[in-house]
């Protein structure tokens, strides 16, 4: 019995390009859509829904669970290609799986409605626990991939936990809302991007 195989040819730099193109796309019709319903006239509340980057269960919501688990795709590729830090690789991949799931599921937001504080806290100090961990992991790296995957959790963690805490006690009626959540999403999916583009570069050192 013949065995089919199939090939797939991915060019990173033309994905990455359309991806980030979608993510202006999505920030654009957030912030138009606000603009125009808190300035000009009232928008009907299932097309601001639709576009709205603090909704759930909408097109955001389903592209930016799309790039998390891009990530872990290609994290999972490199656990299978590598015989060094294997346990590490898997478990950054399981995270960014996580991470996409919370983002359809809204995982955090069940975790806040259980607790007196806000989720932020507890997600703060249990990245701090587990960057101890991957402080051997972190230093095996390249400087590129360092640098690079340093940069992506910076620009992601501080849209999904820095501006986080500053928009939580605004008035979620109001145009300023709107912008801080157009910047806490948008930098959460440019870093989610960013971290897809690292990972890609991990499995060239595989091939290297």
């Amino acid at each position: 019995m013949s065995v089919i195989t199939y090939s797939f040819i991915l060019k990173p730099k033309r994905y990455l390009v359309s991806l980030l193109a979608i993510v202006c796309i999505l920030v654009a019709c957030h912030l138009v859509l606000g603009y125009i319903n808190y300035n000009i006239v009232e928008v009907p509340w299932l097309l601001i829904q639709l576009f709205h980057l603090d909704e759930e269960n909408n097109i955001p919501t389903w592209f930016s669970s799309f790039l998390l688990l891009n990530v872990a795709f290609f994290l999972f590729l490199k656990f299978q290609s590598t015989s060094v830090f294997k346990t590490h690789w898997l478990l950054v991949s399981l995270g960014f799986l996580i991470l996409s799931l919370d983002e359809v599921a809204g995982l955090h937001e069940t975790f806040n409605t259980a607790i007196d504080i806000s989720w932020v806290y507890p997600a703060a100090a249990l990245l701090f626990v587990i960057g101890l961990f991957f402080v051997p992991f972190a230093l095996s790296l390249s400087k590129f991939l360092f640098s690079g995957f340093l940069l992506s959790a910076l620009v992601f963690f501080g849209g999904a936990i820095g501006v986080e805490l500053v928009s939580e006690d605004m008035d979620e009626e109001t145009f300023a809302y709107i912008v801080a959540t157009a910047i806490e999403e948008g930098m959460e999916m440019i870093g989610a991007c960013m971290f897809m583009f690292m990972s890609q570069n991990t499995l060239k050192d595989s091939a290297a």
